[in-house]
């Protein structure tokens, strides 16, 4: 059975593992090596994961199926008080399980309360945009190189949030 709860600073090592494989599978072809490994240890290391779990501004959920973390997503909030989401992963396995949806939903459910949330991804990612609209975001801006993401093409998607 999954369950969703709040990352902790033990399944640093775990997630950070997570979201390096699904980087490099879904970003690989986009850089060389060197850049890979750039990206990945910026914005995966354990260390970064376990000062994410440390920051009140930022959210990491984890999806566990009999204790085994199968997912993560990250949402935090920038200087202007705007909510973005940062991070969604989940183990190749369970593509297609609906586990994406439900990290979705929880992410959204964090942030009830506020006007609108937004993400960022590379353009040419077909697979997370389509995931995305059917999440109710719309892409709003094209960057076409993006220094946050070493250089590649990407796009800012946002939607409303509904108050409940």
């Amino acid at each position: 059975m999954i369950h969703i709860r709040e990352m902790k600073a033990e399944d640093a090592q775990v997630v950070s593992v997570l979201y390096a494989d699904s980087w490099s599978r879904t970003y690989g072809v986009l850089y060389d090596e060197a850049g890979l490994e750039t990206e990945i240890n910026k914005r995966f290391s354990v260390e970064k994961q376990e000062s994410e779990v440390a920051d009140p501004d930022v959210i990491t959920l984890v999806a566990e199926d009999d204790g085994k973390i199968v997912g993560a997503s990250l949402s935090k909030m920038d200087e202007r008080r705007q909510a973005w989401i940062d991070r969604v992963h989940i183990l190749p396995e369970y593509f297609g399980s609906g586990l994406a949806d439900n990290l979705m939903c929880a992410t959204l459910a964090k942030h009830t309360g506020l006007h609108s949330i937004a993400l960022k991804v590379l353009k040419g990612n077909d697979r997370a945009i389509s995931f995305y609209e059917k999440h109710g975001f719309a892409i709003t801006e094209e960057i076409e190189n993006d220094d946050s993401v070493g250089g590649v093409a990407s796009v800012v998607m946002s939607r409303t949030i509904p108050r409940s």
